[in-house]
């Protein structure tokens, strides 16, 4: 329902109307198109400057900057926001809700900021309970699309009955994922991902069909001319016995190497490439599966799409419960009112593009930046501007405490077989890291002296392959052709310091890696750029781990037998790389946390307790992750963001 009629709102009228609000970003809207892969939609945000020093958020909000008491939302005196350590302002000044002209008043049961992967489901989530919804979207309707190609689900039917992965021990997964997060991660938000995702994604393939889609895109086919396909290994043995190659993939899960990984990502990759293709996830049908979604939103239950709209203020009434939501059409400058009978859901994505937030809240990372001449001014990437999260701070809510995680793949050497459980050395020489615990690997190396690093493998290099994870940009084996390429590409590699490019088998989008090859272990240490006095310890270190290996055990730092394969046999491989930089030029791709909700995703204030109507998903939930991206299979940022999303819309509907 809409009602015209511009408007200025007194403070006193919006407090009887609409309730106190919360609002939008300081910081600036931006960027248009990200070529990242990242979850969510930009909410942006429209700042409006306060002649006073008040906040709304957490309790009174009052800003004590030189005086008194700090209560939440305030600034301390050593100039932090209140309740957490990082340095600078980064949340701002809420803007006067007294001041804004309203031009519409449209009302709905649920509002949804932002509509990339995780606002799409919520939208599809409250309609299909019958709720009358309003998605707002930052972009235009001709810019707005979504990126990344991988969902990661479990036990979806897809996968178990047309691809025969699964079923899978669910709470193991779980623990693997709490696990890697250090114990950062909140084990009810990860269950509600794991268990959902299945459902989620079969739900999904089904409005795919009833829309008219592609058959291609919800059709399992790891075939050259296949769309849709499952990130799998290659069983070594099967392949060595001369069996055919689509008869090869690993059904055996999890690998362990010294982390657990399962084939769960099921990745709408598109045609086959044989070149490089540029761009993240270039040929991706995911965008198909999205619109489908939004289409049967639009034509069966009535939702409202507001395109070229930016979240700017939740509405709040005298119990801080939320009511609603106002929202500025970023062409006419216009603001609009959307009252909500149930709630709304933030999917507005993360702060990576915000250089003080991310500065601020990235902790471990700002200190590792500063430490190698690293500043703020260069602490930022395509992420999004955190008007999705400073909206439901100002509103009460919290992001969850330090340490904070941005998209860290891992670490090490990975060549055209992406992430690994090979023989990495530094640039002394020296083995330093279990190789197949990633979760430790971007911290192990980041710690190396500085200079060269580099994996070493031999003729056995497939069988080393097949003996690692399935991480992020780990071995992808789930398009057979891909791993047909990759070892032609070993086979072309000739003897010398110039070394052969290989391409790769790691994602959708084709990329080439440099591999060196050598008939001695000698040559190969003078072909990676071993200084002549590091070359003893290089070769010692080699005949070290082959032990072993012989041994069947890695006493020394814990890799499970199965990768334990020795570097004995000629010709001998290399990949180089570098080793020991803290420096970053900002967080990557996307930071990993968000604000703090219960178990059913309703955002919770200080006191731990709900705020009524408000819910959050995608990149602007916190407790999904520790402080980093490793996890047990890829796809998962992107599946997090779709269950999540589906939940909170189902949930907010429940209120």
């Amino acid at each position: 329902m809409e009602r015209n009629g511009k408007k200025k709102l007194s403070r006193r009228e919006f407090l009887k109307g609409a309730g106190a609000a919360a609002v939008g970003t300081a910081a600036v809207g931006i960027f248009g198109t990200s070529v990242f892969a990242s979850e969510d939609a930009v909410t942006g945000a429209s700042v409006v400057e306060e002649e006073n020093t008040s906040r709304a958020g957490g309790s009174s909000g009052e800003s004590s900057r030189g005086s008194g008491e700090v209560t939440p939302g305030g600034v301390t005196s050593d100039d932090r926001v209140w309740g957490y350590s990082g340095p600078g302002d980064w949340l701002g000044q809420a803007p006067d809700p007294g001041t804004l002209y309203i031009s519409r008043v449209l009302d709905c049961d649920v509002a949804v900021i932002g509509l990339g992967h995780a606002g799409v489901q919520a939208v599809l989530g409250a309609a299909e309970k019958g709720a009358r919804v309003i998605g707002v979207e930052k972009h235009s309707r001709d810019t707005h699309s979504w990126f990344g190609e991988d969902f990661g689900c479990w036990n979806s039917d897809l996968q178990v009955n047309q691809a025969g992965f699964g079923p899978y021990d669910l709470g193991e997964v779980v623990d693997e994922f709490v696990t890697r997060g250090g114990g950062r991660s909140n084990p009810e938000i990860v269950r509600l991902y794991v268990h959902n995702s299945g459902p989620t994604m079969d739900n999904m393939m089904a409005v795919c069909k009833e829309m008219g889609v592609d058959p291609r895109v919800y059709t399992y086919d790891n075939t050259r001319d296949g769309w849709l396909i499952i990130q799998a290994n290659f069983d070594y043995d099967k392949w060595k016995s001369g069996a055919d190659i689509y008869d090869c993939l690993r059904k055996d899960y999890p690998i362990w190497p010294g982390t657990k990984t399962w084939a769960a990502s099921c990745q709408f990759m598109g045609e086959y490439n044989d070149h490089m293709v540029p761009g993240v996830a270039a040929n991706s049908k995911l965008p198909l599966v999205n619109q489908a979604c939004l289409d049967k939103c639009v034509r069966d239950y009535g939702t409202q799409l507001l395109y070229g709209t930016s979240g700017v203020v939740l509405c709040q009434d005298e119990n801080k419960a939320v009511t609603g939501v106002i929202v500025q059409d970023d062409a006419t400058g216009e603001y609009i009112q959307i009252n909500t009978a149930k709630g709304v859901v933030m999917a507005g994505g993360d702060y990576a593009g915000n250089k003080e937030m991310s500065w601020a809240l990235l902790n471990e990372y700002m200190e590792r930046s500063e430490r190698a001449g690293g500043s703020v001014d260069r602490f930022y990437s395509s992420g999004r501007d955190g008007s999705s999260v400073k909206m439901m701070c100002w509103a009460g809510g919290f992001v969850e405490p330090a340490p904070r995680g941005t998209m860290i793949l891992g670490g090490g050497p990975t060549g055209p077989w992406g992430a690994n459980a090979m023989l990495w050395l530094n640039c002394r020489g020296r083995r330093f890291t279990n190789e197949g615990n990633i979760t430790a690997a971007q911290t192990a190396t980041s710690r190396q002296p500085k200079g060269l690093g580099c994996l070493v493998t031999d003729k056995k290099w497939l069988k080393s392959v097949c003996a690692s994870g399935l991480e992020h940009s780990g071995p992808n084996a789930g398009r057979p052709q891909y791993f047909l390429d990759m070892i032609d590409g070993m086979n072309a590699v000739e003897p010398g310091p110039q070394g052969g490019i290989v391409k790769s088998c790691i994602v959708a989008e084709r990329m080439y890696e440099k591999v060196l090859r050598a008939d001695t272990l000698e040559e190969l240490a003078r072909y990676i750029g071993y200084q002549e006095e590091d070359i003893p310890t290089f070769l010692q270190s080699i005949r070290h781990y082959n032990e072993l290996c012989y041994a069947g055990a890695d006493t020394d730092f814990g890799k499970d037998a199965s990768a334990m394969i020795p570097v004995d046999e000629a010709p001998y491989y290399a990949v180089v790389t570098r080793f020991g930089s803290d420096e970053m030029v900002g967080p990557q791709m996307v930071t990993m946390s968000g604000v703090m909700t219960d178990h059913r995703l309703n955002v919770i204030d200080a006191d731990r307790k709900p705020i009524r109507g408000l819910y959050a998903c995608g990149n602007s939930l916190g407790g999904r992750y520790g402080t980093g991206y490793c996890t047990p299979s890829a796809g998962n940022s992107i599946g997090y963001a779709m269950t999540h999303g589906r939940l909170a819309g189902q949930f907010v509907c429940e209120e």
